[in-house]
């Protein structure tokens, strides 16, 4: 069965390769645009001269104190229509490389994207980090920024552990998926790393309009965010409140999970009857270690994050990538913690686990589920 699983992935790699778009340097220094599987089999024959040049972005001027006022200029503000829901795609974790397989890998990614963009038609894509990986990725960032601008439709990215580990920096990525003019995506302060933002969900009915819904883009480096980020974030949760008058609820969108990920599976799974025990309202599979923050000992580390979420009272929902064989879901302590159902096979995989999430911001609340693609 997995020898024939694994066939058909195969199959579908390669003609997904058809008419994938992708960018390759000229002879000038510019861009050519080029099938996926040119630009993969290019990069590869020209690995050294690639790995020989370093990409830098230009670094952030903004700064941020708690003594800022909380603005709606200063954030992006999408327009949800009242009575209906507003829809959420969200992507993790695709992994796209300029010549290792992963370049290859890109071709099953690409393909299962474009289907689950066709059938849930979102009114916003979430990407939750771990866009691009390996030591070269100058040309899988603009790969994949052209495929999300294909789609015509916003999205909104934050950064993994993995996308600025190669010849780019995290500026020199922003600044190109930047130039599609459906990204949302701000540097923000760079002490807190790059990318860490609000988007706000603004509902009109008639000739009057209120924010209904924030979302809270934050950026986890290589372990997770920093105490300024904390702090940031509480000032971010609250300061909606200020404007619409109201607990206006929040969720948090970032890449590797916090330590109450480990504290919510330990409390919620019954190992001895392997079943989810009653009051999480837990669902999906626990398959891979939870790569949370972790001492020397290997112990969670609580950095203070959840704190500051229970503090603030709004955030309800957390959602969060890294982990590729992990979709579980469990509510802890009023508050939902779940992962994102990865997409392609890049990086560590698992048959059937391909995919998205959709995530439905309604009248009643949130409500998600996760989307198996081949």
């Amino acid at each position: 069965m997995k020898k024939a699983i694994s066939v058909i992935l195969c199959i579908a790699m390669i003609f997904s390769a058809i008419g994938t778009v992708a960018f390759a340097a000229d002879e000038n220094g510019g861009y050519v645009r080029m099938t996926g599987l040119r630009q993969a089999i290019f990069a590869l024959f020209h690995k050294n001269e690639i790995l020989n040049t370093r990409y830098e972005g230009e670094k952030s001027t903004d700064t941020w104190t708690q003594d800022d006022i909380y603005s709606l200029e200063d954030t992006f503000v999408i327009e949800k229509q009242a009575g209906e829901d507003f829809v959420i795609l969200n992507l993790t974790d695709m992994h796209f490389a300029d010549y290792d397989y992963r370049a290859f890998t890109a071709f099953l990614a690409s393909a299962t994207m474009k289907r689950l963009v066709k059938k849930v038609q979102p009114d916003l894509i979430t990407v939750s980090g771990d866009i691009v990986c390996s030591d070269s990725t100058v040309y899988a960032i603009k790969r994949i920024t052209d495929l999300m601008n294909s789609f015509e439709t916003p999205w909104a990215p934050v950064f993994g552990n993995h996308d600025a580990e190669g010849n780019c920096d995290a500026n020199y990525l922003a600044d190109i998926m930047m130039q599609s003019p459906y990204c949302l995506f701000k540097k923000g302060d760079p002490e807190m790393g790059t990318g860490n933002y609000i988007i706000n969900i603004r509902e009109t009915d008639g000739n009057e309009s209120k924010i209904v819904h924030s979302l809270i883009m934050m950026d986890t480096h290589g372990s997770h965010v920093n105490e300024k980020q904390i702090a940031w974030y509480k000032w971010a949760a609250g300061g909606i409140c200020g404007i619409t008058g109201e607990k206006t609820e929040s969720t948090v969108f970032f890449h590797i999970p916090c330590a109450q990920y480990q504290y919510a599976y330990d409390a919620a799974w019954d190992n001895e009857a392997k079943a989810w025990r009653d009051g999480f309202a837990a669902s999906g599979e626990w398959n891979e270690k939870i790569c949370c923050p972790r001492d020397a000992e290997g112990n969670p580390v609580d950095n203070g994050f959840f704190a500051a979420v229970k503090e603030t009272g709004t955030t309800k929902n957390i959602f969060c990538g890294h982990e590729h064989l992990n979709n579980f879901s469990i509510e802890y302590e009023g508050v939902r913690m779940t992962y994102t159902l990865k997409v392609g096979m890049a990086s560590g995989f698992k048959p059937g686990f391909n995919g998205g999430t959709k995530i439905v911001l309604s009248d009643e609340g949130i409500r998600f589920e996760h989307l198996y693609s081949l």
